[in-house]
Formats: C-alpha cells, structure tokens, sequence
C-alpha cells in the first residue's frame, strides 16, 4: 500500500511540476538587425584584449584593479550572498530534524507536625526528535529554488561585467594619462620656445629691428600659452586619482607611468553579428537569467495558492532513571492539510506582482540588448570617422607648419607683420596638442569597442586566479551557462 501511495505522489509531483513550469520565451526580446553597419573579417577580440597595446606596465595595472577593485569586490560579496541564498532555497527542499534532550531534579520539603518535617526528591529525563517534511505536491519550493540558482548564475555574470568594466575603466585612464603628459610635454616645449622668441623680439626690439607692438603680441602669446598648462595639469591629477581609486586605492594618485608615447592600434576586431551579443556580454546574459529567474518567481506564486501537504514525526523518551531512558518512549507520526480559505486576495495579488515584475525584466532585458547594440555600432561609427578627423587634423597640421615657414620668412624679409607669424605659430601649437587628444580619443573609443563586444576572457579569470585570490577557494569551478561560477561554501 505504502508502495503505491509513493508512486501516486511522485507522479503528481512531476505532474504539478510541469503544469507551473514558465513558458519558453523568445530567444531575443527584440528583432536584431542582421549586421553592422561596419563589417570586417579580421580576427576577433582578443580574450585579454589589453595585452594588444603591448605595456607590461598596462597589463600591470588592470591586473591590481581586477584584483583590488572596489566594485569588483562588492560583486565578489553579493556572488556569496546569491550562493547562500540558493543553497537555503534548495534546503527547503529537505526534510528537518531537530533533536531536544532535557533533565530535571525537584527537591520537596513538608512540615507534618510542630516538630518534624519529612524531605523527598525526584528527577527526570527526557529526550527527543522531531522530523518535518514538505510535500512540494506543486512544484513551489522547487520553482524557488530554481529561481534563485538563476540568481545566483546572474550574480556571476554581474561580476564578470564588473571585471569587464573595470578593465576598460582602467585601460581608458592609462591612456588619457598618457595623452595629458605627452600634451603637457608639447606645451612645456612650447612655452619655452615662446619665452626665447619673446627674448628675441625684446633683444630686436633694442636693436630698432622690432616695434614695441611685436613685443606685445609675444608676451601674450607667452602668457597664453601658460594660461593652458595648470588646466592640463590639473586633469593629469584628477586622473590619476581616479585611476588610484579603480585600482582599490586612496584617491591620491602618484603614478610614475614609463611609457611615454600612445599605444599603436592593431586592425579593427572582427565584430561579429548582433546576435552574438546575446552570449558574449555578461551583463546580457545577467539579464536573460534575471528574467528567467522572475518566470520561477511567478510559478512558485501560482503553487502557492494550492494546498500543502506536511508530514511530520515525533519520537519521545523519558524515565525516572538515566539508564531507562531509551526504554519508555513514544512515537507520533502525522500528515497535515494546509489550504488557503480565505485571505482576501493576497495570493492572487502576489502572482499579478510577478507577473508584473517578470515584465519588468522583459523590457530591461530587450534594452540591454538594444543598448548593447548601440555601443557597439556608436563605436565603429566612432572608429570610422574620428579615424578621418585625424587624417584631415594630420594635414592641417602638415599646411600650419608650411604656413609657419613662409609667415616666418616673409616677416623676417620686412614682407608681413609679426602678427601674421604669430597667428600662424600660434595654429601650429594648438594643432600639436589637439592631434594628441584626438589620437587618445581614437584609441579610447577601441577599447569602448572591446568593452562592448564582450568576450569570455572573464571565464577563466573568475574560474582561476581571480577566485582564489578574493575566496580561498581551491576546487575547480563549475561551469554555469557559459559563465564561471565558484563552489563557494
């Protein structure tokens, strides 16, 4: 009889279970388009694409910041949260057992009469276990279970987008870094070529070869070019305390960085199609997962407006005397039926509410995917023509210093005013600096464009060094959908 009551129970089980399972979704929120706009057929990103400009001194600091990063850390924080979280949700699913034992001695005094009293004592043991266990007839204890294994499969990918981020975040530092110290260098030249023309001009002026205008003009060509140092130099500092906080550090930031020139470009990455993005960015798989996560959610919602089954069993012991103790018991085994009556709508409510919140996720689900989208055509649309803003600022700059060369010649031969020359010098200087923040803005935007596409590097770095180093764990790590989540606990 008990054999078949089994079989009864299980077969529902699977039954209920299947009947709240969520519908499969489409597998993209949105229509894709088929392409970019830029297409090319080069290799793909590199897993650590930072290692592609080259710097051991690079590849240094993104190294200390995936290690030490304040919101990489926190990631690491809230991936052991979801992992405790999932491991409750899936010891809901046990049966319990606790387990009590008690001894007590009582001590009684009685007058009987003016003169006597009589004394007596007693004791007891006791000793028990009781054990619970949940029917999860319709599947609701495993739809929560389930949701938050999805959670915490989310909470790793949230911590490979942060590591993501992060690499990005420093690698784009380093560079504007080095583009703030090549331009304060540039100006630094320049200042000093504009003090020993304006001792020219002064020295020519003495001579009569000059007018006290021409003096003038270059000593305001001097202080224009000072005016523009302290605003670089204060960009420099900012930055670098910035890029001290990325690496898990106080915000003052005095980084000695060795090299001195911009990193060269490799050829665009392949970019892939659209669609690739679904499985390459960890904040769109983190999403994905979150909305399958909500549809569990409304499952155990929908189970838990049915009734609940629990079994319980008790066994008790107690005696007079320690050694009788396991002699005298008894034992209780029960089944109890629990079922809403009445609860003026507060389950139905709850299923609207995650249906509600499942929705939610859907559209956050389809702008990530959009958003992903657009950073990653922003950048190759950036990538094309601040590629020609260069090529045409290379040749403005190539027509200021003819320009300069004649200004120069036709001034010193009596033929134009210092005005024209200092018009032409003063072109000549800005266009220097400006080609150097404009090459930093080109490679910047490459690493958007690594950013945005993605990759898997992160598998392996949280799976390996990364995960020993911030939990101490040692046993290999579990693959998850594409993405490594640790065995921690």
């Amino acid at each position: 009889m008990m054999k078949w009551i089994c079989i009864t129970l299980s077969a529902l089980t699977v039954t209920a279970c299947a009947m709240f399972a969520p519908q499969d979704r489409p597998n993209t929120p949105i229509s894709l388009p088929s392409a970019y706009s830029l297409y090319t057929d080069s290799d793909p990103v590199p897993d650590r694409w930072w290692e592609a400009f080259g710097s051991d001194e690079l590849n240094q600091l993104v190294g200390t910041a995936l290690a030490g990063n304040f919101d990489v850390r926190t990631a690491w924080a809230r991936l052991k949260q979801a992992d405790a979280v999932a491991r409750q949700a899936g010891a809901d699913r046990m049966p319990t057992l606790d387990a009590n034992a008690g001894a007590e001695k009582s001590w009684q005094q009685t007058k009987t009469d003016a003169a006597g009293t009589s004394h007596s004592n007693s004791r007891s043991f006791s000793a028990g276990l009781t054990a619970a266990y949940e029917l999860d007839l319709w599947g609701r204890l495993a739809a929560l279970h389930r949701s938050e294994r999805l959670e915490l499969k989310a909470s790793a990918e949230d911590l490979a987008a942060a590591a993501v981020t992060v690499s990005a975040e420093v690698t784009t530092a380093w560079i504007e870094i080095l583009s703030l110290h090549r331009q304060i260098a540039i100006l630094k030249d320049q200042i000093d070529i504009n003090q020993r023309m304006l001792k020219l001009q002064e020295l020519r002026f003495i001579n009569g070869q000059a007018d006290a205008l021409d003096v003038a003009q270059q000593r305001e060509a001097l202080a224009d070019a000072k005016a523009n140092l302290p605003p670089l130099q204060l960009t420099e500092q900012q930055q670098q305390n910035a890029l001290a906080v990325l690496l898990g550090q106080a915000g003052i930031g005095e980084f000695a960085l060795t090299q001195e020139t911009l990193p060269s470009l490799i050829p665009l990455p392949a970019t892939g199609l659209p669609a690739d993005l679904l499985a390459a960015r960890p904040d769109v798989r983190a999403a994905g997962l979150r909305l399958k996560e909500a549809d569990w959610q409304v499952s155990a919602a929908r189970a838990d407006r049915l009734p609940s089954i629990t079994l319980s069993a008790d066994a008790a012991f107690s005696s007079d005397a320690l050694d009788l103790l396991l002699s005298n018991w008894v034992s209780t085994l029960a089944a109890s039926l629990t079922g809403p009556v009445f609860d003026a709508g507060y389950r139905s409510a709850e299923v609207d509410r995650t249906r509600a919140v499942a929705d939610e996720y859907l559209t956050a689900y389809a702008q990530t995917v959009a958003e992903a989208i657009q950073e990653v055509e922003d950048s190759l649309a950036t990538e094309t023509r601040q590629g020609e803003y260069i090529t045409l600022l290379e040749e403005q700059l190539k027509a200021s210093r003819l320009t300069l060369k004649d200004a120069h010649l036709q001034y010193m031969n009596g033929q134009d005013n210092y005005l024209d020359y200092l018009t032409a010098w003063t072109s000549v200087q800005t266009l220097e600096r400006q080609l150097v923040d404009e090459q930093a803005t080109l490679i910047k935007n490459r690493v958007t464009l690594y950013r945005a596409l993605g990759g898997d590097w992160t598998g392996a770095l949280i799976g390996g060094r990364f995960l020993e180093k911030n939990t101490g764990a040692t046993k290999p790590a579990a693959r998850t959908g594409g993405t490594t989540v640790s065995e921690l606990g």
